[in-house]
């Protein structure tokens, strides 16, 4: 992780997990109370501090805790994307349907599935055809921690901009999912929202699927819906 030792990065991905989870700073004695990492609280502060100062988290107070930046996030997502599950049984149930439905080219029931799945912004693209599919508008406002006006409206507008933005990026092709933190979004404007997308090559034709969150969002859960989801397509194209 960025030639960061262990410790340091434990301490990273700790409180980086953590205010994903709770969406409150991160203090030293929160981290030491929960993981020890064996060493004292004062340690604790000072990998904090280090971090603080290379960019990865900030301190919005003088005298509060922590929460990640984009560059943080940036690397705790390549860590979880390198180490997330990868499944080996054979997927039935609710990913072969979905898998079912991409392969038949049911792109409005996949998009709808997958969305409900992840309980996020679901956008789904079929090679250079004129329409997208969104689903899940209401579940991505329920999960972002908004105040402002304009943010609000920058999240309506990315979501109105989402098909053009989607056609642009219609002739990608990714090995593996892409994770987008805030504003280094190609489909996304806003600086509240990350971006996970995948491209699947299914009976000739190219889908390209997007799921829309917020930038405190499960990505270990959600890199496994997309790893999941191409096994699941491959299983049923060998079968």
């Amino acid at each position: 992780m960025c030639g960061m030792n262990i410790r340091t990065q434990s301490i990273l991905e700790a409180a980086i997990k953590e205010y994903i989870k709770s969406g409150e700073p991160i203090s030293s004695k929160e981290l030491a109370r929960k993981y020890g990492f064996g060493v004292k609280d004062a340690t604790i502060r000072a990998e904090l501090n280090q971090l603080t100062k290379e960019g990865f988290l900030e301190q919005q107070h003088t005298s509060g805790g922590r929460v990640p930046t984009d560059r943080g996030y940036q690397l705790f997502v390549g860590n979880t994307l390198s180490n997330v599950m990868t499944s080996r049984q054979i997927l039935k149930g609710h990913y072969g349907l979905l898998a079912e439905d991409l392969r038949k080219g049911h792109l409005r029931d996949f998009v709808e599935g997958f969305a409900e799945e992840a309980k996020l912004l679901g956008a789904g693209h079929k090679n250079m055809e004129p329409q997208v599919f969104k689903s899940g508008l209401n579940d991505l406002f329920a999960k972002l921690d908004l105040s402002a006006k304009k943010e609000f409206q920058e999240i309506v507008e990315d979501f109105d901009m989402l098909d053009k933005r989607l056609h642009q990026w219609g002739s990608r092709v990714f090995k593996m999912p892409q994770v987008f933190i805030g504003k280094k979004s190609p489909i996304t404007k806003s600086q509240n929202l990350s971006v996970i997308m995948d491209s699947y090559n299914v009976g000739g034709n190219k889908f390209l699927i997007a799921m829309i969150g917020p930038k405190r969002m499960e990505y270990d859960k959600n890199l496994n819906l997309f790893k999941l989801l191409r096994k699941a397509l491959e299983n049923s194209s060998n079968s």
